[in-house]
C-alpha cells in the first residue's frame, strides 16, 4: 500500500508540472482563417478535420472532366431525330396562283414596246412572219422573259390566217413543214399556243401532228381553247407534252371596266382551283388596265406559264 500510493504521488506531480507548463506558453486564441499544412501529418484533427492523405498511396481525386464515351469502330453514321412533322393548323396553305399571256404580239412597234413593259412573268406569244416578230422575240429573250409562237390554225369563221397559216386541208408532210417554219421565224420561243384555231384544234389527227413537233423540239403547248370540242390539251397529255387551258380572256369586250371585271374572275379562278391563266391582247386599253393593276397588291401570286404546266 505504501508503494501504490507513492507511485500515484509521483505521477501526480508530474501532471501538475506539465499543466504548469502548458500555462506559461501563451495561447494564441484568434481562431485561425485556414488550417496550417505543414510536411508532417497531423496526430490529431482538432478544429480542422483535415486528413493527410497517406504518402506512398495516390490520391484519388474525383476527374476534373468526365472522359468521352467510346463508340464501337463500326458506328460511324449519327443517327438524329427526325424533325416533328408540321400540322396541318401550322402548315400555311399554298398561295393561288396566276398566269398571263399576251396574244397577237408582232404586228406593231407600239404593241412589242408596251408588252414587253409589262411584269417579266406575263408571257408574250408571237405571230409569225410579222413586221416586229423577231424583233420582239430577241429583246424578250434578253429581258430572259418566256416568249411562244402564237400558231395561226384554221377557224370555223373562215377568217383570214396570214403567213404561216394551219389548215385542215393540208397533208402531214405540208402541215409539219408550215409549223417547223413557223417555229424558225420566231427565235428563243419554249411553247407554242393556237391563234384562232377553233375548227383545226377539233380534229384529232392534226393535233397529233402538232404534238409530233412540239416533241421534236421540247416545246410546251397552250391550248388557248377557242373552242370546247378542243382535243389539244388532251392529245398533249396522250404524248406527254408539257400542257395547260386558258381560263379567262381578258378583253373581249374593250373597256376598263370590262377588264376589271375579267381580272377579278382570274383572281376568283384561281383561289377556287389554285391556278389560272389569262389570256390578253395588246390593246391599248388591255396595256393601260395590266401596267396599273399588276403594280398593286394582288391576292394571288403572278407567275410565269411553266409554273403550272401539266
Amino acid at each position: 500500500m505504501q508503494r501504490s500510493l507513492s507511485m500515484w504521488a509521483k505521477v501526480s506531480l508530474l501532471l501538475t508540472g506539465l499543466n504548469g507548463a502548458l500555462q506559461a506558453e501563451p495561447q494564441n486564441t484568434d481562431p485561425l482563417p485556414f488550417p496550417i499544412l505543414d510536411g508532417q501529418a497531423q496526430q490529431t484533427q482538432g478544429h480542422f478535420p483535415y486528413m493527410a492523405p497517406s504518402l506512398d498511396e495516390a490520391p484519388t481525386w474525383p476527374p476534373l472532366f468526365k472522359k468521352p464515351v467510346e463508340k464501337p469502330a463500326s458506328s460511324t453514321l449519327i443517327i438524329t431525330q427526325p424533325p416533328a412533322p408540321i400540322s396541318e393548323m401550322d402548315a400555311l396553305p399554298a398561295p393561288p396562283k396566276i398566269a398571263i399571256i399576251i396574244d397577237d404580239v408582232g404586228y406593231n412597234r407600239r404593241g412589242m414596246e408596251e408588252t414587253l413593259a409589262l411584269p417579266l412573268p406575263v408571257v408574250l406569244a408571237i405571230l409569225p412572219e410579222t413586221p416586229y416578230a423577231e424583233k420582239t422575240a430577241k429583246r424578250a429573250h434578253l429581258q430572259e422573259r418566256i416568249t411562244i409562237l402564237h400558231a395561226p390554225m384554221e377557224n370555223e369563221r373562215e377568217l383570214k390566217l396570214g403567213p404561216g397559216g394551219l389548215y385542215v386541208r393540208m397533208d402531214e408532210e405540208e402541215f409539219k413543214r408550215t409549223l417547223r417554219a413557223d417555229l424558225d421565224n420566231v427565235p428563243h420561243v419554249q411553247g407554242v399556243n393556237n391563234h384562232m384555231g377553233s375548227l383545226l384544234t377539233t380534229h384529232t389527227q392534226q393535233m397529233r401532228w402538232v404534238m409530233d413537233v412540239m416533241a421534236e423540239r421540247s416545246l410546251f403547248f397552250i391550248d388557248s381553247l377557242t373552242s370546247a370540242q378542243s382535243v389539244a390539251h388532251v392529245e398533249a397529255n396522250a404524248r406527254g407534252i408539257p400542257t395547260v387551258t386558258r381560263d379567262i380572256f381578258l378583253d373581249n369586250v374593250r373597256t376598263e371596266a370590262a377588264i376589271g371585271n375579267q381580272f377579278e374572275r382570274l383572281l376568283k379562278h384561281a383561289h377556287q382551283h389554285g391556278t389560272a391563266v389569262a389570256i390578253g391582247h395588246p390593246y391599248p386599253e388591255t396595256m393601260a388596265y395590266l401596267q396599273q393593276r399588276l403594280q398593286l397588291p394582288l391576292s394571288a401570286q403572278l407567275v410565269t406559264i411553266d409554273h403550272l404546266l401539266n
